[in-house]
């Protein structure tokens, strides 16, 4: 059976490894990230003895690269790995493949998902794709479309993608082995998106009402969640609003008040009610 070298973290980069396995694929070495948790990378090649490392391969290339030319896999398999993978790596098998959770072109890059939401897309998904130098531009092997509904949080976006990804892993195998024809990403329908990080959670009240509802959601717990300040200068997490139509409000933008226990904020268009949250006591 074919061997393959994994390179994956988290539950999505479990549940592809377990059902590579099941098909019946060997796994010969694994690239991941220290985590230890129940449902995790590192944990699961513990369980199953199966020879893993945490290395970034770009700084361990003399220590790394002999080990992989050594086990002549046939794939390489990248799934939810932070690292770039250096190009002395990935040329070793036959066939290198990434999943990524967009529609490639669009989305390249990190939190794809989490940038779909706070930009009102309709669709997002997953892509199936070989893995270059530059970041998510190699040819498409395939891909599978998600609706993003309205109440959809960046999680429960994820959660959706979580039951496609192995489906999408092995579909993509049987491609390559069948030589079905791949497809070039257009360039000029291309973005990219960097990564988040709390900070960016800052939610600005002078845009419209859909725009700060997307803003919001996309972030919504168990994620860090965006934030603003009470006048008393508390922070206050903010999982989810909606537009109050019965609520007038005699205050500047962004001015957040407590009527009858429940809290609401004017923004460009609309007055918000903030219907789920946390206020952060230091």
């Amino acid at each position: 059976m074919k061997k393959i070298v994994f390179c994956g973290f988290g539950k999505l980069g479990k549940d592809c490894l377990e059902r590579l396995i099941d098909e019946g694929y060997t796994i010969s070495f694994i690239f991941t990230h220290k985590e230890l948790q129940e449902e995790s990378v590192d944990t699961f090649a513990k369980m199953k003895n199966l020879e893993y490392c945490y290395k970034d391969a770009r700084k361990y290339l003399d220590e790394v690269k002999p080990r992989i030319i050594q086990l002549r896999p046939d794939y390489l398999v990248s799934v939810n790995y932070r690292y770039i993978i250096p190009r002395e790596i990935f040329e070793i098998p036959k066939f290198a493949i990434n999943i990524h959770g967009s529609l490639l072109p669009k989305y390249r890059g990190r939190t794809p998902h989490v940038w779909s939401i706070i930009n009102g897309e309709e669709y997002s998904g997953i892509t199936a794709h070989i893995i270059e130098e530059t970041v998510d531009t190699g040819d498409i092997i395939a891909q599978i479309p998600v609706k993003i509904d309205p109440n959809d949080t960046g999680y429960s976006l994820l959660k959706k993608f979580e039951g496609l990804y192995p489906d999408l892993l092995i579909n993509s195998i049987n491609k390559l082995e069948n030589n079905e024809p791949l497809l070039k990403q257009n360039e000029n329908n291309a973005s990219f998106f960097g990564k988040r990080t709390p900070e960016m959670g800052y939610i600005d009240f002078y845009k419209e009402s859909y725009e700060i509802i997307n803003f919001v959601r996309a972030q919504a717990h168990p994620y860090p969640g965006a934030y603003y300040y009470l006048i008393d200068g508390k922070k206050i997490i903010i999982n989810r609003l909606i537009v109050e139509e019965s609520i007038s409000l005699n205050l500047p933008i962004g001015v957040i008040t407590n009527i009858n226990n429940d809290y609401y904020v004017k923004c460009k268009d609309n007055v918000l009610k903030i219907v789920d949250y946390k206020i952060v006591n230091y």
